[in-house]
């Protein structure tokens, strides 16, 4: 049995400088070599107005309210690099980061749950997956939401797998980060917490344990304080699926307002005895009927093309997932619990009004985890030459295995999993850009909400400063259909 449950201070330091290399080299094939095989805009700007606003709020501009959906911390990256560099350039900057946190993340991720074959197939297997692709030319906070997602797992698995009261410390970080990327973060923090607790209940240490877990969580809180607003839109109510039918044409009573959300529920301002509310909404919604018709039409080409595809991966790859780890309960119980989330979310996915990237990109790394962990047990369990070095995966059999899946991913060996196989469909155009562009037709009509970026870009073009590039003789359409040629 290979040694994965084992960590010295020098293999921990060639991990980390593995995962600057996979998460550098995630970015660049991403960016360079395989984005524009999934989507017809080279740049995904929707909500970007949202984000651009949130920069100049952080700049301390006047009379530019912060959005109460959104976390101040995700800009941590583009808000400091705007006043140079400008919006837009900044935002770009945040996502080529926030994409190497990822590609690096899944690699930890990977090699923490099943070794370090694991850990570069996960990396190698987000390049499949064109929601992860995408994520350096997603022109907003999103990329960064995914990344504390990412990071968040890859803590919450170190503490699971090692149990040691310092390794808690990562769990309770990676929680902490969870909830701090979104106010919806809860759904990913609370199976995490769930699973941590039980490494504490097994720590030889649990009193230490607990409190280097818990320490983390209380500055994440204090942090949540000055992210979300006192105003922030709640986690129920960003949860709330009976507007969104009503708003369809839903005639069920029970689809109607006025709306009880429960608790309430934002980091940094609700304290946990909040959660039980919590709880029973999220139980009171999962038993609410969808209306007739619904999903609306708008969502159908998401779902037939970006979510059907892709149950059957998930279920495959989860069966060979459990199969990998039943022999190892630690490894088994992490990997259970920090995929849970994304798999709940994913699951969610299958009723929403809209079926954007910008969603799927925040779900779908706990895919490539599955993946790179099933087939880095295949690798490393083969009988054969190679199958130990000092405890652990072979560097020959992952060199062979990870070249191997690097000509799958990026189409030099043709396969469904090729950026340009048969069955995949671009990601149609969703841009905000469209109409706040200096160089926009409707330029001079845009609503109070939009005006302040709008200003904003039309400064940074002045200044000379980079703006993605607009899209001419394309219009903005509800109904995503890529056939459309103004799409084009």
């Amino acid at each position: 049995m290979l040694k994965q449950d084992s960590h010295t201070p020098a293999s921990w330091l060639i991990d980390v400088l593995i995962a600057i290399v996979c998460g550098l080299a995630f970015w660049w094939l991403a960016f360079e070599k395989l984005g524009r095989a999934h989507m017809l805009d080279p740049w995904n700007t929707a909500d970007m107005s949202d984000y651009c606003n949130g920069i100049l709020h952080l700049l301390g501009e006047p009379d530019v309210p912060w959005s109460i959906k959104r976390s101040k911390i995700t800009g941590w990256v583009a808000t400091p690099l705007a006043t140079e560099q400008g919006i837009m350039s900044a935002l770009r900057t945040s996502s080529a980061v926030a994409t190497t946190m990822v590609g690096g993340g899944l690699y930890l991720w990977g090699r923490v749950a099943g070794g370090r074959t694991a850990g570069i197939l996960a990396a190698l297997a987000g390049l499949a997956l064109s929601p992860l692709v995408l994520l350096p030319r997603i022109l907003t906070f999103y990329p960064m939401v995914s990344a504390f997602f990412v990071l968040g797992a890859v803590g919450v698995t170190a503490g699971i797998v090692y149990r040691s009261p310092r390794s808690l410390f990562w769990a309770g970080a990676g929680i902490g980060l969870a909830l701090l990327g979104d106010v919806r973060g809860l759904v990913w923090a609370v199976p995490w917490m769930f699973g941590a607790v039980i490494a504490v209940a097994y720590s030889t240490h649990k009193k230490r344990a607990l409190k280097w877990l818990l320490a983390p969580l209380a500055v994440s809180f204090l942090i949540g304080h000055w992210s979300y607003t006192k105003d922030a839109v709640n986690f129920e109510a960003q949860l709330d699926v009976r507007p969104l039918w009503k708003m369809y044409g839903s005639k069920d009573p029970a689809h109607q307002p006025p709306y009880d959300t429960g608790g309430s529920f934002v980091w940094g301002h609700s304290g946990p005895w909040k959660l039980p509310q919590t709880g029973l909404f999220i139980i009171n919604q999962m038993r609410l009927t969808p209306p007739k018709g619904f999903p609306p039409q708008v969502s159908r080409f998401g779902v037939d093309n970006h979510l059907a595809p892709m149950k059957p991966v998930w279920l495959g790859a989860g069966l060979l997932a459990i199969l990998a780890l039943i022999g190892r309960p630690r490894a088994f119980l992490a990997v259970g619990v920090t995929v849970l989330p994304f798999a709940i979310a994913f699951h969610g996915q299958q009723n929403m009004a809209e079926i954007r990237v910008r969603f799927l990109c925040q779900i779908m790394p706990a895919l490539a985890l599955l993946i790179g962990v099933s087939l880095g047990k295949i690798v490393d369990g083969i009988p054969g030459p190679w199958r130990q070095w000092k405890g652990g995966s072979h560097p020959i059999r992952t060199f062979v295995a990870g070249g191997t899946l690097f000509a799958i991913v990026t189409g030099e060996i043709s396969t469904p999993a090729s950026p340009w196989a048969s069955w995949r469909r671009p990601w149609p155009v969703v841009s905000e850009l469209l109409v706040m562009h200096p160089d926009s037709e409707i330029y001079g009509e845009l609503g109070d909400r939009k005006k302040p970026c709008a200003r904003a870009l039309k400064r940074d073009q002045d200044a000379g400063k980079w703006l993605a590039p607009l899209r001419r003789r394309v219009k903005v359409r509800d109904v995503e259909d890529p056939a459309d040629p103004t799409r084009r």
